[in-house]
């Protein structure tokens, strides 16, 4: 039981230092001109919360996949950043 707790905690601290490392890359200045273009925003949205979920729901019919399956791979394609929240 300990050793599951501890591998847990071993997890979360590689994923926090993987995902601040990617964020540690940006460069201010580059971060500022891209906030700024809304249709890049615009676009990683309705792919993000439109276009995704609608293609997990595809997939999850011509497939005919089972429950389970499928509301798994409806959970990650409905999730910004699904595969980071899986871990």
């Amino acid at each position: 039981e300990n050793m599951a707790i501890y591998t847990q905690i071993i997890g979360y601290v590689i994923l926090y230092f993987l995902i601040f490392g990617m964020s540690a890359t940006v460069e201010f200045a580059n971060f500022k001109k891209q906030i700024r273009n809304k249709t890049a925003i615009l676009t990683g949205v309705a792919l993000q919360f439109v276009f995704l979920p609608l293609l997990g729901f595809a997939v999850v019919k011509l497939l005919d996949l089972d429950e389970l399956l499928g509301t798994t791979l409806l959970i990650v394609t409905s999730s910004p950043g699904g595969s980071y929240s899986n871990w």
